[in-house]
């Protein structure tokens, strides 16, 4: 026990400026006496005065840097002088007082406690000789309660400082957290949007012209004109379509550049499998995912969409469930698909969290529910204290139906492509 690490000592400035100016006083009080002492006496007292200051305040400047054996030996020194000085001046009984504080400085525990009671006893049984009276013993026994009641006192207001001051730095570093993952949302559903609308109107719209042209070509070859006379016609059709395709590659292009990275090159499962294989080796945490049902093609915005709803969901049982296990399940259905993500965690109470005002909640949960409203479905929480919680998305197969724009013959699918 006596090893413990000088940490634990509280860092309380006001409380050590006070038994500073108290140890002045009594200091002073002490040295006022010399006048009626004997010399030798009186010089012996000056000694022991001097070097309960010296080791008092050299140690009250010292201690935060100490182990317990240091301070231990420490305070037996102090002890010693104040016992040794006691012998010579009746007002030295007083440093009691004083010692009193030390020893909850230096052990804030039942060790500073036994110092107080053994100072305590000390301080009674030398007035024993001299003829102990009520107020010898009152005297005592009330500054040592006073001083223990003062340092619970500032030991609690400390504790309650600290406290208060964590969760000022908590609750900034969760808005922090909060508006940079509403950020990354809001720029990743931009992107999304933009990705959605570039491939609906120009990769469509481009695919159209590519259709026209060669129905135009076809008609022009049809009108059994010679070919000098359609030979002009169809070189600058050639060139149109050629400018159609290159443009359409490049939109293409860019809508691959703006898709979430999970989902230019693998499925919407294999890449829940990879959010979850990340999450897994940096929490190490049990999460698997699992696909259920027949694989039906899916819009690239509802694919981001619970792409990105699994993420966050994921994420929350990583950083605040304690979950040693998570199960992802994507579910096709006839008319949608479901993704749901249970863990075995400690749960919370979710009509709560949702009457708390933003940050102070489970992170993202607004975020998700606006996503999955957006998509057409609805997200649902099921949890309590103690556990488990699932999370469940529904979200409509509301896939569009192929406009005649698409239906490109297996020629413009190769130059497209």
């Amino acid at each position: 026990m006596l090893e413990r690490d000088p940490a634990d000592i509280p860092d309380n400035k006001a409380l050590d400026a006070g038994i500073t100016v108290l140890s002045v006083c009594l200091v002073l009080v002490s040295l006022g006496v010399l006048a009626r002492m004997p010399l030798n006496s009186a010089l012996l007292h000056i000694m022991l005065v001097t070097a309960f200051s010296f080791l008092l305040f050299y140690g009250i400047v010292e201690m935060p840097r100490w182990g317990a054996w240091n301070r231990v030996i420490w305070l037996v020194g102090l002890t010693a002088v104040w016992v040794a000085d006691m012998t010579i001046s009746p007002v030295a009984v007083y440093w009691v007082f004083i010692l009193f504080f030390v020893y909850l400085r230096a052990f804030n525990d039942w060790r500073g406690l036994l110092g107080v009671v053994l100072g305590l006893g000390a301080a009674i049984a030398f007035q024993v000789p001299a003829g102990l009276t009520l107020g010898g013993i009152m005297g005592p026994t009330l500054a040592a309660v006073v001083v223990v009641a003062t340092n619970y006192a500032f030991t609690t207001v400390s504790r309650v400082s600290r406290e208060r001051e964590a969760l000022i730095d908590e609750l900034l570093a969760t808005r922090e957290q909060l508006a940079n993952s509403e950020r990354e949302a809001g720029v990743a559903q931009e992107r999304e949007r933009l990705a959605h609308e570039i491939h609906d109107t120009v990769a469509q719209n481009l695919s159209s012209i590519q259709m026209l042209l060669h129905a135009a070509e076809r008609d022009v070859q049809a009108l059994g004109l010679g070919e000098e006379q359609v030979e002009a016609p169809l070189r600058r059709m050639e060139a149109a379509r050629r400018a159609a395709s290159n443009n359409l590659a490049e939109t293409r292009a860019m809508i691959a550049a703006l898709t979430p990275a999970g989902l230019r090159e693998a499925s919407l499962s294999e890449a829940l499998g990879r959010i979850a294989n990340d999450f897994s080796q940096a929490a190490d945490m049990s999460i698997e995912v699992e696909a259920h049902g027949e694989v039906a093609e899916l819009p690239m915005r509802t694919e981001a969409g619970l792409l990105r709803i699994a993420q966050g969901a994921v994420s929350n049982a990583v950083q605040h469930s304690g979950a040693s296990r998570v199960r992802v399940t994507l579910t096709y259905e006839p008319d949608g698909v479901r993704l749901d993500v249970v863990d075995n965690g400690v749960g919370f109470d979710v009509a709560a969290q949702a009457g708390k005002p933003s940050g102070l909640g489970h992170l993202g949960l607004n975020a998700m529910r606006s996503r999955a409203a957006e998509l057409g479905g609805e997200l649902v929480i099921e949890s309590a204290p103690g556990g488990p919680t699932a999370l469940s998305v529904a979200v409509p197969d509301e896939v569009p139906a192929e406009s005649p724009a698409g239906a490109v013959n297996q020629k413009d699918e190769a130059e497209i492509g």
